[in-house]
């Protein structure tokens, strides 16, 4: 029960990060924020999170910057998952 909950925990996230242009636009730069926030270390670190920037434009996140996010983001909506388990039993 607790990996359905986290699964769609991920998915409800991603699909945030996916619609970001059609969300107002006062919700656009938190959602931003839990793609980019995290991959900035890992990147400063020089793990290729990012792909090839274009000129101007913001990186998209490389295929091993979206699997780094959705590890990321799976481990913490685990422990929010179990943290509301354990204080509703």
């Amino acid at each position: 029960m607790r990996w359905i909950a986290v699964f769609v925990l991920v998915l409800v996230h991603v699909a945030l990060i996916a619609a970001g242009d059609a969300l107002p636009a006062a919700l656009t730069p938190a959602i931003a924020g839990t793609l980019y926030l995290p991959l900035w270390p890992l990147s400063a670190l020089g793990i290729p999170v990012f792909s090839p920037a274009e000129s101007g434009g913001w990186a998209s996140p490389s295929l091993l910057g979206w699997l780094c996010f959705v590890a990321l983001w799976s481990l913490l909506w685990w422990l929010v998952v179990a943290l509301v388990m354990r204080v509703r039993s």
